[in-house]
């Protein structure tokens, strides 16, 4: 008779294959080994990575002083979504989804596994041609070296070859490493690019702020400390949120609460490390294998770990912005923000006439009318506002819409749509507002780069410039800055003063289109960037050069 019974079954090629699909970028590749490396070591020694990147091999190479793998570990270690030891026997951290053998096949055609423990040396291949002949039911390895004795020491190096991306840059995975090594930084590990010592930077703290959960929360969240910090400067938008952690070491998700877009919310950064996101057993995942560093709200404890975590972002967000809209009401702070009025005008008169320049060149040559960019094109508003909405110049009073419906199973409610809100102005107003432009039932802010002079710190550059908001802030904390403003007796309209703030907007304002421009377009040769740079910089400080004798 007949066997009628069916079985889920798995064609392992095209699984791992899968696997490998979410890693797109050299830098998610190779933090995922880096990553395991930083976490598997004995007790008590400091990891140590060396990552080589050869662009003219197509290589990459990830070398470590961990504890190794035996060929019972390699074993597991080959199978489809086998869980590690440490996780079994209750050690927080990853290897969750087993994705190690199936990152590299993501922009490479050959994983090498060359690993020493307790004295035994093994070297595993395993190539894309093998995976794409495979029959399905598993995938033939090559065991270069089995059990061979050897002097090295324990450790592990990662080969991933014959990379096919048309270009492997070493900017994005220092990058990645630099800003992911703040949930190690307790293990003290070094980690190198090339000949680049990644280091995690942790910016200028102005404030730390603590919160406990309440005792509701704690029932799902056990004792988890949220610590929010409040940079001195903005911060890049990678960096901006919370960063979650499911024990030592194990950074699951980095969540802002919808703050990166809000007034000072890219000023705010924490951590909180809550080991029940693992404990709590679910059928609903916490997150997924992509490592997307997104929680998923519909997991128990996610559904109060989110809400707690940005309501904690929003609140301390506020007393910033009041704190801020408080300290430019002194007489000082009103004559620095009128000097900054004049330089934006003058930078935004610059860009004008750059973008019009552009709109003619390519209208008269009939070419298809691209965006010139997205980064800081005026607006066509007029000159005097007749409404307000949400934004960060000016305190005002904004109008709270009501509470989104829930339109079925799907709608979660994570996020608001995008809506610019109504507001009014007022000076004593916690929430602030822009001049709005253009008709219809959606009125938009008018574009253009802003000037502040903010306090950011000793430690911070004399200017920056925060792309999130078109906005160049000046260091009052500088001591350049802070030299100039005292010889002047506070005086904002001293000459001196006033010619090293244009220094500072024009070179920043310069540097911001050449940054723009890049970011725009990443295969633009270093020498245009340079050039574009010096035109804009050489442009603004000929249409400013009566200013610099002349006080206001």
């Amino acid at each position: 008779m007949r066997d009628t019974k069916l079985k889920l079954t798995s064609h392992v090629g095209r699984d791992l294959l899968a696997s490998a699909s979410i890693f797109k970028s050299e830098q998610a590749v190779v933090w995922e080994y880096v990553v395991n490396s930083l976490q598997y070591v004995e007790e008590g020694i400091a990891p140590k990575v060396d990552v080589r990147v050869s662009q003219s091999e197509k290589l990459i190479e990830i070398s470590d002083n961990g504890r190794g793998m035996t060929d019972e570990d390699l074993a597991r270690f080959f199978t489809m979504h086998g869980e590690n030891l440490d996780r079994v026997r209750g050690r927080p951290g990853r290897g969750k989804f087993g994705t190690g053998k199936s990152a590299a096949f993501g922009i490479a055609k050959a994983l090498v596994v060359d690993t020493r423990r307790d004295g035994i040396r093994n070297r595993v291949i395993l190539t894309r041609e093998a995976i794409d002949n495979s029959s399905g039911k598993d995938v033939p390895l090559e065991w270069v070296v089995r059990n061979e004795a050897t002097t090295l020491a324990n450790g592990t190096t990662i080969s991933i070859a014959h990379v096919m991306l048309p270009r492997l840059l070493t900017a994005p995975i220092i990058e990645y490493i630099e800003r992911n090594l703040q949930s190690f930084r307790t293990l003290q590990p070094e980690v190198a690019v090339n000949e680049h010592l990644c280091q995690y930077r942790e910016p200028e703290v102005a404030e730390t702020f603590e919160f406990q959960p309440t005792t509701e929360q704690e029932k799902l969240l056990d004792k988890a400390i949220l610590t929010i910090k409040v940079a001195r400067s903005p911060l890049p938008e990678p960096e901006i949120g919370v960063a979650v952690t499911a024990g030592v070491g194990a950074l699951v998700a980095i969540e802002t609460g919808g703050i990166e877009r809000k007034e000072f919310g890219n000023y705010l950064f924490g951590e909180i490390d809550c080991p029940a996101i693992e404990k709590r057993q679910s059928t609903i995942e916490p997150y997924d294998p992509s490592r997307n560093l997104q929680l998923n709200i519909r997991h128990p404890v996610c559904a109060v770990l989110i809400p707690f975590i940005a309501s904690k972002l929003e609140e301390v967000r506020l007393a910033q912005v009041r704190k801020m809209h408080e300290a430019r009401r002194s007489e000082q702070a009103r004559r620095l923000e009128q000097e900054a009025r004049k330089i934006a005008e003058l930078l935004n008169k610059d860009f004008a006439t750059v973008v019009a320049r552009l709109d003619g060149i390519r209208s008269a040559a009939a070419s298809a009318a691209r965006g010139v960019a997205k980064f800081g094109r005026l607006a066509e508003s007029g000159a005097d506002p007749t409404a307000f909405i949400e934004g960060i110049q000016t305190p005002a009073d904004v109008e709270i819409p009501e509470p989104r419906k829930r339109l079925g199973a799907g709608a979660d409610g994570r996020t608001a749509p995008d809506v610019p809100r109504r507001a009014e102005l007022n000076e004593k107003g916690t929430t602030a507002a822009d001049p709005s432009g253009g008709d219809g039932n959606k009125p938009r802010p008018r574009g253009g780069f802003r000037v502040e002079y903010r306090q950011l710190g000793e430690k911070e550059y004399r200017s920056k410039y925060d792309p999130s908001n078109l906005t160049i802030l000046i260091n009052l904390d500088h001591r350049a800055v802070r030299n100039a403003l005292a010889a002047s007796g506070g005086n904002t309209d001293d000459v001196s003063f006033r010619r090293l703030s244009y220094e500072l907007a024009f070179t920043e304002y310069s540097l911001a289109l050449g940054w723009e421009m890049a970011n725009r377009d990443p295969g633009m040769p270093a020498d245009d960037v340079l050039y574009e740079i010096r035109v804009a910089l050489n442009r603004v400080a000929v249409a400013a050069a009566d200013l610099y004798s002349k006080s206001a």
